[in-house]
């Protein structure tokens, strides 16, 4: 049966070239297909389908979270019409509650992935405000913060996650490991399905 993939990690951890390897890896037997989050946060140039930038989160929303100052929510049927489809949903959770929440209601339907890259310094937030046009130190500094807090959060709790992802290599060294997670993923899916040879 397909699964639900979730996919967490820092800014600027690798999370949108993990869901294009992901989505690249489709043949007969995985079909993934990113879902996008509903989000009070303004569009950014570097968005690639993983949000819906709205004023209100939808009532019709099961997941609701908050991160820097901005709401995101997640819909169960949009998640249950594409398992249903025979895909796999991608989703893409900076929270760790809502990994927490969506693993709890979705029980063994749900594969959580972590990409970690490097620790947070304030030098790379830095680069990436630039990359962003954001100037104002006191966000970059704020955001920096909430990284460090939010990556002490990411090690406390690694044991929500099926995957650990290290992307601090070469491209390559990514691909491998998401080619990786998706044989073991069209295994358990393929599992009822298999011939037992004796």
């Amino acid at each position: 049966m397909p699964h639900l993939i979730t996919l967490t990690g820092a800014s600027g951890s690798g999370k949108s070239t993990v869901v294009k390897y992901l989505l690249a890896k489709a043949d007969s037997s995985f079909k993934p297909k990113l879902i996008p989050k509903y989000t009070t946060r303004s569009p950014r140039k570097d968005d690639s389908g993983e949000v819906i930038c709205i004023s209100e989160i939808p009532d019709e929303c099961d997941i609701v979270y908050e991160q820097n100052e901005n709401r995101y929510g997640i819909k169960f049927k949009d998640v249950y019409e594409i398992i249903s489809s025979g895909a796999c949903p991608i989703v893409i959770l900076n929270d760790v509650r809502a990994v927490e929440d969506v693993r709890s209601a979705l029980n063994g339907l749900v594969r959580s992935i972590f990409i970690f890259r490097t620790r947070p310094t304030f030098q790379h937030y830095q680069q990436l405000a630039r990359s962003r046009r954001v100037e104002n130190v006191e966000d970059i500094e704020r955001r920096f913060r909430k990284a460090q807090a939010i990556y002490r959060i990411y090690i406390e709790n690694i044991y929500l996650f099926d995957h650990v992802i290290i992307n601090s290599g070469s491209r390559k060294d990514l691909k491998v490991q998401v080619r990786q997670i998706t044989k073991g993923l069209k295994q358990v899916m393929n599992w009822p399905l298999c011939e037992v040879r004796k």
